[in-house]
């Protein structure tokens, strides 16, 4: 049976520091020291307490005299060099850190707290896979894992790997089923894992588990978001900020909500506060808000020079300098980045580039090009080869001094002709978007436009489609173009069948949730489009079923 009073001296200095008594366990190193220079233990002792006063580079010192000592058993030197590894991460010596927690490891292979230390050493050195690895050692000989779960699961939510931290905060939860910040942490991770539903419940008992704090209620929030509960959302955003008025992600998401439900006035204004406070992601998260609030109304000279703070978000980098729109001999690179629809959407910017340089087009949707009927093909090099500069087509814009309104006349152009009676459908577009529950519609109300006779609806999306409607070859976008191309109207939710719709001069009936993306706001970008909105504040799928019985209302009343 162990005493609780431990007779050897360093034992008892060693209680002293376990217990908080750092006065007393200062007295009792000191004291072995005295009688016993260069005591191994005492010294260690000693740099455990300098690294409790944030001494960090003379604990690594008084570790080091203790290792050069001999006759110090393997277990000690275990403890020993872990002191010597934290001390040296403090420090910032991560690779000197990450061997001595590895031979802490190696003396005491069954001491979670080594593990801890070489993941932390590992995670500083920017091998998270490794620094997981070691976590997850040091959780399963932990007899209480619940800080080490929650650290691995920080890491994967961090890595955007939703489903790992999911399992963690899972395991967590399990333990402290009551613990509020445990079921904060699974929701918040049940979100990046757009589990929005399970996600909510957690969510509201973390509230109910006292964690009423800005980090949970800006998950909720946004959560509500994402199921098309935007005014519940509204008011748990406002409580966060309230509870963090500085904190520029919540005042994002809330300007980000604020927009969807028309509030653009003071989204703009919580925009332009945060850019006007804060630097680094967040201030350029506004900017790039704002932005879209400026071109949706029209306001492009300041909306395109926004717009480029897309750039730094999406962390866009070049080994070429960057085209500023002068014109040359030297030909330019012009490369794509977020989506198709966005690529169609900004090739009509094209034309106007090649009249300045030579091109070379290294996007996905480049082969389109060739159905620019205003484009001096000529123009129009070999994608690879040197290049003088590059920019994003989604940058053409800004280098160009695009400050009107963009033409709503067709700039695409295929041979195929429309054929009456033929609609093409698109009901769902890339189901990783986080908020595309509220952009895609479920399947089953496209169950309404069988009401309509006469007509022939053709899915213009790839994967399973309802058996009444028929199928066509989309493999590349010159495909789809082609197969748009044979529509009398086009029935499309936002994205890349709606934008290639509308570049061809095809009738296109937008099926835009509530609120929208700025591209559909009060600058018309495109011609004959019509918009279907589900009512605000609707359900998801009773806003959508709403919406398609109006479109089949619509179809009744047309002659195609």
């Amino acid at each position: 049976m162990t005493s609780l009073f431990p007779s050897d001296p360093t034992e008892a200095a060693f209680a002293c520091f376990s217990a908080g008594d750092l006065l007393g366990a200062e007295a009792g190193f000191r004291a072995i020291l005295a009688d016993e220079p260069g005591q191994p233990d005492a010294l260690h002792g000693m740099a455990c307490l300098a690294r409790a006063c944030g001494q960090d580079a003379t604990a690594i010192a008084l570790v080091g005299r203790a290792l050069q000592k001999s006759g110090v058993s393997p277990d000690r030197k275990a403890r020993m060099h872990l002191t010597l590894a934290l001390a040296l991460l403090a420090q910032g010596h991560a690779e000197a850190a990450r061997a001595a927690a590895h031979v802490a490891v190696l003396l005491q292979p069954s001491d979670p707290r080594a593990y801890v230390a070489l993941g932390e050493a590992l995670l500083a050195l920017g091998r998270r896979i490794e620094a997981c690895e070691s976590l997850e050692k040091a959780a399963s000989l932990s007899a209480d894992d619940i800080n080490v779960r929650t650290q691995l699961g920080t890491i994967c939510l961090d890595d955007g790997r939703a489903a790992a931290a999911v399992r963690q905060f899972r395991l967590v939860v399990s333990r402290r089923p009551s613990d509020g910040a445990a079921l904060a942490n699974l929701g918040a991770a049940l979100f990046a894992a757009n589990a929005f539903e399970d996600a909510r419940d957690v969510l509201l008992r973390a509230c109910e588990a006292g964690a009423r704090t800005a980090e949970t209620f800006n998950s909720l929030g946004l959560v509500e978001m994402a199921l098309g509960d935007l005014l519940a959302a509204c008011g748990t955003l406002r409580e966060a900020l309230a509870l963090r008025p500085s904190d520029g992600r919540i005042a994002n998401s809330l300007g980000t909500l604020l927009m969807e439900i028309g509030r653009l006035d003071e989204a703009e204004a919580l925009f332009s506060a945060i850019v006007a406070r804060e630097k680094g992601e967040e201030a350029e998260r506004a900017r790039f808000n704002r932005a879209t609030i400026l071109l949706g109304q029209g306001r492009f000279a300041e909306g395109w020079r926004d717009f480029e703070s897309r750039r730094v978000l999406l962390g866009l980098v070049s080994e070429v300098p960057q085209w500023d729109g002068s014109a040359g001999a030297e030909p330019v690179a012009i490369v794509g980045e977020q989506g198709l629809g966005d690529e169609v959407q900004f090739l009509r910017f094209l034309t106007q580039a090649a009249k300045l340089r030579p091109l070379r087009l290294r996007f996905r949707t480049a082969a389109l090009a060739e159905l620019l009927p205003g484009l001096d093909q000529e123009r129009i090099l070999s994608a690879e080869g040197p290049v003088a500069a590059e920019v994003s087509l989604l940058s053409l814009p800004v280098i160009l001094g695009m400050a009107d309104v963009p033409s709503t006349e067709p700039y695409l152009a295929v041979a195929e002709k429309p054929e009456a009676g033929r609609i093409g459908v698109c009901w769902s577009g890339n189901p990783s978007y986080r908020f595309d529950r509220r952009r895609s519609v479920p399947v089953g109300c496209l169950e309404a436009l069988r009401q309509v006779r006469g007509v022939r609806f053709v899915a213009l999306q790839p994967g399973d489609a309802p058996e009444w409607m028929e199928r066509v070859s989309l493999e590349t976008p010159e495909d789809l173009a082609r197969q748009v191309g044979r529509c009398a109207l086009v029935i499309s939710v936002d994205t890349l069948v709606a934008h290639m719709a509308a570049a061809l001069g095809r009738p296109l009936w937008l099926l835009n949730r509530e609120g929208g993306d700025w591209r559909w706001k009060d600058v018309a970008w495109y011609g004959d489009v019509r918009q279907f909105r589900p009512p605000s504040g609707a359900a998801v799928a009773a806003g959508w079923e709403a919406v398609l019985r109006d479109v089949v209302a619509g179809l009744r009343l047309q002659e195609l």
